[in-house]
C-alpha cells in the first residue's frame, strides 16, 4: 500500500572505522503526484560500486529492516542511488552503506504522515494579497 507522505531528511554523517577519511554522502528527495524518490549521490572516490558492500534502510522504532541488499546491484553509474519510498510507512529511519575502508555513510530521515508538510519546507506565504505593487511594475 503506497504511502505518499513528505521525506524529510535529518542528518548525514559517517560511522565506524575510517569514518573521517571516506566522504559525505549527498541526498535529495523528489516528490511526484504518484511517486517519490530518495536520491542519494556516493561521495566521488577511487573506488568503484563493485568495492561497496551492503546497504540497508532501518525503520528506527520497529528496528524492521525495509530494505536491504548490495551496492552494487543499486547503484546507476558509479555513485547514484534511486529508493522508491511510496511503499515506505512514516516513521523514522537510517540507511547506511557500508564503505570499501571499513566505515559506514549514514542517512537519517523521516517519512511523514500523508497530507503533513514540515515547518520548514511550507511555501513562503506572500506579504500581501494585494496587487498593487504588482500593478505598478507590470
Amino acid at each position: 500500500m503506497p504511502h505518499f507522505g513528505i521525506i524529510e531528511l535529518h542528518k548525514i554523517e559517517n560511522a565506524g572505522e575510517n569514518a573521517d577519511q571516506i566522504g559525505l554522502l549527498t541526498a535529495d528527495f523528489v516528490y511526484y503526484p504518484d511517486c517519490q524518490q530518495l536520491q542519494i549521490w556516493l561521495p566521488k572516490s577511487q573506488y568503484s560500486k563493485s568495492d561497496y558492500g551492503n546497504y540497508q534502510i532501518v525503520h528506527n522504532q520497529t528496528q524492521a529492516i525495509q530494505e536491504q541488499g548490495l551496492v552494487e546491484n543499486i547503484v546507476s553509474g558509479n555513485v547514484k542511488i534511486l529508493f522508491d519510498t511510496s511503499g515506505y510507512p512514516e516513521g523514522e529511519y537510517i540507511l547506511e552503506i557500508e564503505h570499501p575502508k571499513n566505515g559506514k555513510h549514514c542517512l537519517h530521515f523521516q517519512k511523514h504522515a500523508e497530507g503533513f508538510v514540515p515547518e520548514k519546507l511550507r511555501p513562503v506565504e506572500p506579504p500581501s494579497s494585494d496587487d498593487t505593487m504588482r500593478e505598478l511594475f507590470w
